[in-house]
């Protein structure tokens, strides 16, 4: 990528050695950025750590393996960032649980009753959790510079509450909750978080091969590329507690105009249904 409008910023991207975690990554180093790229399959990561260093440039990729649940891990980590690059300004979460864990998922429909409580817990901790603590661990070095983002990978409304799709409804909604809150804590200090989805089936190992839904029919994973550029990059100061789609992002259109086709409040704000305080 000509354009290095992420010069000097510098990414911690989880997810980041498969699907639309490897397709963000490679695209934020072609972009400028420094990319430090977390996940927990070393040859995978390894992989796409090097596709993404032929995008960006020698030095401008760490792959680190990290379970985004393990505190003490995350908080060395971000501090290893520092050291290496001088700052942590922007935190990708796409690391995920999917509900392909939960055995025919798209075909059986699995009651909540059926679902086993050992995996409910770990789809919990991935999915919730562990934005929750990379964001917790990141936000204090970007109030510092009075500078970053957080941006969250969630889901489609319905998908949410999808019949069979176990855990992971219920942990992306529970994402998008607190990414407002994420945003309505960090109001005035120069940091944002939104939330990024793609708006639909993506081409990854979350929609397995016995669905049978044919591969180039589905979303593919660059469709997230171009949105997490401009939501990393100074263009995008001042938006905060939004949704992006991906696959409704489209650069052929004016910015403003852009934003109003793809995006809205997150946790859907905007509807009337509101709780009734006291006076």
């Amino acid at each position: 990528m000509a354009d290095k409008v992420l010069e000097g910023k510098t990414v911690l991207m989880t997810g980041a050695a498969r699907g639309m975690g490897r397709a963000m990554a490679v695209a934020l180093a072609g972009a400028g950025a420094n990319v430090a790229m977390i996940d927990i399959d070393r040859d995978v990561l390894n992989e796409a750590a090097h596709a993404a260093e032929k995008a960006g440039g020698p030095g401008s990729v760490m792959a680190i393996i990290c379970d985004v649940t393990d505190a003490e891990r995350a908080s060395s980590v971000a501090k290893q960032i520092v050291k290496n690059w001088g700052s942590l300004d922007i935190v990708v979460n796409d690391a995920v649980i999917g509900p392909e864990r939960v055995q025919g998922f798209m075909t059986e429909k699995s009651k909540f009753y059926e679902l086993d409580d050992d995996l409910w817990n770990e789809m919990l901790r991935v999915n919730i959790f562990g934005p929750q603590l990379m964001a917790r661990i990141a936000a204090p070095y970007m109030i510092d510079r009075g500078w970053g983002r957080i941006v969250n990978v969630t889901t489609s409304l319905d998908t949410m509450y999808l019949a069979g799709a176990g855990a992971y409804g219920p942990t992306k909604a529970a994402l998008e909750a607190h990414t407002l809150i994420m945003s309505q804590d960090l109001d005035g200090t120069g940091v944002s978080a939104n939330v990024l989805i793609p708006g639909g089936m993506v081409n990854t190992r979350m929609i397995p091969q016995e669905s049978g839904i044919p591969r180039e029919k589905l979303i593919q994973p660059e469709i997230m590329t171009l949105p997490i550029i401009w939501l990393a990059s100074d263009a995008s100061n001042g938006v905060s507690g939004m949704r992006f789609i991906g696959a409704l992002w489209d650069e052929t259109i004016p910015l403003e105009q852009r934003i109003n086709a793809s995006s809205a409040p997150c946790a859907w704000t905007q509807l009337p249904s509101k709780a009734i305080y006291p006076d």
